[in-house]
């Protein structure tokens, strides 16, 4: 029989307790949530929490886009509240949730341009707080986004 010194005994230790660690910190959580979610569409996973270890930064973005994405043609211009947004809005996230839309951001280069552009072929959309959405969307048909608490509006041509 071969004596293990106190060396390798705590050597051993150390690698059991990581491998714990490791386990109930990351392989755990990401499992279980693969588990309940196991069934679920893209759309609906991009808005969940996410797992306990790597949390959705972006859930209330994911569903504005969901929503704009689900209301909108792909054809359109979609005009976007600045991106700094309460909860932390990522340009990116907005954008390749959109594709193929043009998606322009208050402040943006040309986003004038695009507002004013009512008469066109193209029909544009305009996503606002549904407090302060006087600016984009006075006097337009205003459709809420569910529980997001923004609204989205057709502006006519």
């Amino acid at each position: 029989m071969i004596k293990r010194n106190w060396v390798e005994n705590t050597i051993l230790g150390i690698i059991m307790f990581n491998i714990f660690a490791l386990a109930y910190v990351f392989l755990i959580p990401r499992a279980q949530f693969m588990i309940d979610h196991w069934e679920w569409g893209p759309e609906a996973l991009m808005e969940t929490p996410g797992a306990m270890d790597t949390p959705n930064q972006y859930l209330k973005t994911y569903k504005v886009a969901n929503q704009v994405r689900k209301v909108t043609k792909e054809d359109s211009i979609i005009l976007m509240p600045t991106d700094n947004w309460e909860f932390g809005s990522n340009r990116s996230v907005v954008i390749q949730r959109l594709f193929p839309r043009k998606v322009y951001f208050f402040g943006d280069e040309n986003f004038y341009d695009h507002k004013n552009s009512v008469g066109s072929k193209t029909t544009v959309y305009a996503v606002a707080f549904s407090g302060d959405g006087a600016n984009l969307c006075f006097e337009r048909d205003i459709e809420s986004l569910d529980e997001t608490k923004f609204v989205l509006c057709k502006l006519k041509n």
